[in-house]
């Protein structure tokens, strides 16, 4: 997996660990939220009725910069997938803006989904020191073009162990790899590559950890129903995690 902070019906693998469930946090119904740190048949995605919140946020050093971890969760009360882009900021304890990135998601299935981001870190630049950060759905964020097709990949036997923090480039205490199987679902061939998350959760649903990026393992080129192995290491985490959440989609 090389990290990079900033295509048939979602599928999104999850594993639980020692036997644990969870059900996470319920959606709210606002579109925006701040928080202090510390399938080929499928009707065209459409942005109607979704909403936007903040799941969890934290301040963490990444090889000695300061960077920003967030969960957005989005919420999809609509029978077929939700095309949405996220305006993300980080603001100091004045409210003035220190980051900002604008993401776009890959297809919402009905439900809800938590994207993971970041900001600083050195992918992103801070212009201050961020106090709290703030996340909303981005307004006509695709323009005269609509909404945008980026369907989830099919994902199967996915696998979490713990790992070793020698493969961590953060301060977090825990660190964990995985692996997945990744298929190509839709009836098209991939080939200008993946972007791809995972998110931890622990036994009561909370966010603990995850991250981001784009791949180093998908085939340059990846025919319709054809399936590659996904590996990642140095995941990290601030408590223990009993299951993960991966998703990936092309582009």
């Amino acid at each position: 997996m090389r990290r990079a902070i900033r295509a048939a019906i979602a599928l999104t693998a999850a594993i639980m660990i020692a036997g644990c469930s969870s059900g996470g946090e319920p959606a709210a119904k606002t579109r925006t939220s701040t928080a202090s740190l510390n399938t080929p048949n499928a009707a065209p995605a459409t942005t109607a009725g979704t909403t936007v919140r903040l799941a969890w946020s934290h301040t963490a050093k990444d090889d000695g910069d300061t960077e920003v971890w967030y969960a957005a969760r989005v919420t999809n009360p609509g029978k077929g997938a939700a095309s949405v882009a996220l305006d993300v900021r980080a603001l100091d304890k004045t409210g003035t803006i220190v980051g900002s990135s604008q993401e776009t998601l890959p297809n919402i299935p009905h439900g809800t989904f938590d994207f993971f981001g970041s900001l600083g870190g050195g992918f992103t630049e801070l212009t201050g020191t961020p106090a709290k950060i703030e996340v909303s759905q981005a307004k006509d964020a695709f323009g005269m073009a609509g909404a945008v097709e980026a369907p989830m990949l099919g994902t199967s036997e996915l696998k979490l162990t713990q790992g070793s923090r020698d493969d961590l480039f953060s301060d977090a205490p825990l660190s964990y790899n995985l692996s997945v199987k990744v298929t190509n679902s839709t009836r098209d061939e991939i080939t200008g590559g993946v972007t791809q998350q995972v998110v931890l959760y622990d036994a009561k649903g909370n966010v603990v950890g995850g991250d981001s990026g784009s791949s180093d393992n998908v085939p340059d080129t990846l025919p319709a129903g054809m399936s590659y192995r996904e590996q990642w290491t140095g995941i990290p985490a601030l408590s223990k995690a009993t299951r993960a959440v991966y998703t990936v989609w092309a582009g």
